[in-house]
């Protein structure tokens, strides 16, 4: 059949066309989401070591099988748990939205990570302070109280049952073991998330 006569197939011309532009608008929605969805750009600014230590921070190199290989999570990408824009150049663009380590002052106080937490590997014999910044000279940086890591809520500092949903919770991670921990006491206490001090009005907060 002459390629002319191919709307007889969907009745008329117009309902051929019709239909060629709902597959193209399918078409672009699948190709626009799966890059959104996409940490391209972030290893390839992180894994560039002239660029990571033009920027000041050297210690950030990281290539994508590298990532996969210490976190023992193969196939996944730097979105999946770090959020952020991964389509991005621009590191204020890239890293809005992102989840960081949240370190904390003596009194509770969110403070800057630079200047204090350059990176973050065990060291010394004590397995209870042994991720805690350290000085040059290898003592304990004192101005640090404690570190959270990026499931917490910056406001509570407690455990963000939404976060979980947005990283580990997701249909291809974790999501069984996400709703089980949010229906347990201590996914579910909001009282215990709220505290900010050893003797809070709620109790103690562990």
């Amino acid at each position: 059949m002459a390629i002319g006569k191919l709307w007889t197939f969907f009745g008329s011309k117009r309902g051929m066309s019709i239909l060629f532009i709902q597959l193209a608008l399918v078409l672009l929605f699948i190709y626009f989401y799966s890059g959104y969805q996409s940490s391209a750009r972030c290893v390839q600014c992180h894994s560039n070591k002239d660029r990571m230590t033009g920027l000041g921070y050297p210690e950030l190199v990281m290539t994508r099988e590298q990532a996969q290989r210490e976190s023992r999570h193969p196939n996944t990408e730097c979105r999946d748990c770090h959020l952020g824009n991964g389509l991005s150049d621009e590191p204020s663009t890239a890293h809005r939205g992102m989840l960081k380590l949240i370190v904390l002052d003596n009194d509770l106080n969110i403070m800057p990570r630079k200047g204090h937490v350059k990176q973050l590997l065990p060291s010394g014999g004590d397995r209870l302070r042994n991720m805690l910044p350290r000085l040059s000279d290898g003592e304990l940086d004192d101005d640090v109280g404690t570190l959270l890591w990026h499931d917490r809520n910056p406001v509570t500092l407690g455990y963000d049952p939404s976060i979980a949903a947005k990283t580990c919770g997701k249909s291809a991670c974790h999501p069984d073991q996400v709703k089980q921990f949010n229906t347990s006491i201590m996914g579910s206490n909001f009282r215990q998330r709220a505290m900010r001090v050893w003797n809070d009005i709620h109790g103690p907060n562990n």
